[in-house]
């Protein structure tokens, strides 16, 4: 969870981020596409009988994560959102 958590320590030392609603939205579903894949990985521990059906959730749902942040560093993640927030 290396965005959730960066943004919850942001939010936390900063307050709410002034993003508008479309990279608001991006952050959003970055944060939910996380947990989301975190509660697969859990599960996928527990229900060793299929793994495999698991692990190919898991990796689509970490390609859209990917397409939605590039991969960058959850430091350049956020300055690239406040970037195209303020034009």
């Amino acid at each position: 969870m290396r965005y959730t958590n960066y943004f919850s320590s942001l939010v936390k030392e900063q307050g709410p981020p002034h993003l508008n609603p479309d990279q608001f939205k991006r952050m959003m579903n970055i944060v939910f596409l996380e947990g989301m894949i975190a509660g697969m990985e859990k599960i996928k521990v527990t229900e060793k009988s299929q793994t495999y059906q698991y692990d190919i959730l898991i990796f689509k749902q970490n390609q859209v994560l990917t397409q939605l942040t590039g991969n960058l560093h959850p430091n350049r993640l956020i300055r690239e959102m406040y970037q195209i927030s303020n034009g």
